[in-house]
């Protein structure tokens, strides 16, 4: 029996590893994609505190203030990140990744704007564009609001099928937080 219960708990361990490697792979493309910043790893430390992560990192990080800046941040999360093998990810996988969070979280709580995916994701693409994905949805954007608009609805609802990261929703939300608060707060009106 006790070769039974350590096997459970070795699988068990890596569950958890692989939760927090893919936890730390998002945030790592949120920030390279710019929609998370140092202020806004107290709230996801804290969540990944909550979720059963003991990393002596993610403790300090989430005793710290929105007003942190990236001195003090950037050094714990790159030791959290080298222990676990995270590095950041390349500009469309980066994408992808927060492409995936965004789903997830609008799937859990909907927006109240046509097309949030299209709006949000578009943000990722100036000024560089090195993601297709961004650069599509960058220019569809234009036309959301517009009645003369080029209206592509099987777009918006691919994007809203991505696969799910499997990450606890309180998690999804810290991590989603920074880049949901651009969407608009009521449908805008139209133009043209």
């Amino acid at each position: 029996m006790t070769g039974r219960v350590d096997g459970l708990s070795a699988w068990s361990h890596q569950v958890e590893n692989a939760l927090v490697r893919r936890a730390l792979s998002v945030a790592r493309a949120a920030e390279r994609c710019g929609c998370l910043g140092p202020g806004d790893w107290p709230d996801v430390a804290v969540s990944m505190l909550l979720e059963g992560n003991e990393d002596p990192e993610i403790a300090e990080l989430a005793g710290f203030s929105r007003q942190v800046n990236g001195w003090v941040t950037e050094p714990l999360v790159a030791a959290v990140c080298e222990r676990h093998g995270v590095s950041t990810p390349g500009p469309s996988e980066s994408t992808e990744l927060v492409a995936r969070l965004m789903a997830d979280d609008l799937r859990a709580r909907p927006a109240s704007v046509t097309a949030p995916m299209i709006r949000l994701l578009a943000r990722l693409a100036p000024p560089a564009f090195e993601s297709d994905l961004a650069s599509r949805c960058f220019e569809v954007k234009e036309y959301l609001d517009c009645d003369c608009a080029y209206d592509d609805p099987d777009f918006e609802a691919e994007l809203h099928l991505l696969p799910t990261l499997r990450l606890p929703a309180p998690l999804v939300q810290a991590l989603a937080r920074p880049l949901r608060s651009t969407l608009p707060p009521a449908q805008p009106a139209r133009r043209h």
